[in-house]
């Protein structure tokens, strides 16, 4: 029973003495018990703003990591603990929005520039042209769904939605094979930005 009381009284501790035990004696159980607590609430927080539950759970997951990091800049004087950490994870919420967002535009542009002969010099459309074949040697290492899913989307606009729907898929897996995707052409694209 002792130890039930002893689980109980650190349940009840305040979150500012969490953080100093995590932050002067790196105390696991202390992390533990204050990511606990918050868990659900910052899983909530961030599900609201994306609709995806296998994002949210990544972004609540950097969230706690960026929290456990940023443990010692943390003021009490400035902001309450639970508004500092709501603040984490609208953060890591805009830094996915803006990291999807440029990978997307960068595709989208190399994509649509392809082969439009025109107004920009002859190096932009070099780089355009081995940008878009060094995006498809990249996707004929893909499967055929992905590859389908890519285009359907990249190329043509589909919304996930739609795409899910022809190729008879969950719009989930469908933006997960899709935003996979994306991250492996744009590591093969760095040399083109």
């Amino acid at each position: 029973m002792s130890g039930k009381r002893h689980v109980i009284s650190k349940w009840l501790e305040t979150d500012q003495y969490l953080i100093e035990l995590i932050v002067e004696n790196n105390d696991k159980n202390a992390a533990e018990l204050l990511i606990g607590r918050y868990y659900k609430y910052v899983y909530k927080e961030i599900y609201i703003k994306t609709s995806d539950r296998e994002l949210a759970m990544d972004l609540t997951q950097e969230t706690f990591i960026a929290m456990l990091k940023g443990l010692k800049g943390f003021d009490i004087k400035k902001a309450s603990f639970k508004t500092w950490l709501t603040r984490i994870a609208g953060n890591k919420v805009i830094d996915y929005r803006r990291s999807r967002q440029n990978h997307e535009s960068l595709l989208t542009e190399v994509l649509i520039n392809y082969d439009k002969p025109g107004e920009e010099d002859i190096e932009d459309n070099v780089i355009n042209k081995a940008a878009k074949e060094e995006i498809m040697r990249k996707l004929n290492n893909e499967d055929e769904n992905t590859r389908q899913i890519f285009v359907m989307r990249a190329e043509k606009g589909y919304s996930f939605n739609d795409i899910a729907q022809q190729m008879d898929m969950n719009p989930s897996t469908t933006k997960n094979k899709y935003y996979t995707v994306i991250k492996k052409l744009r590591k093969g694209l760095s040399d083109y930005e």
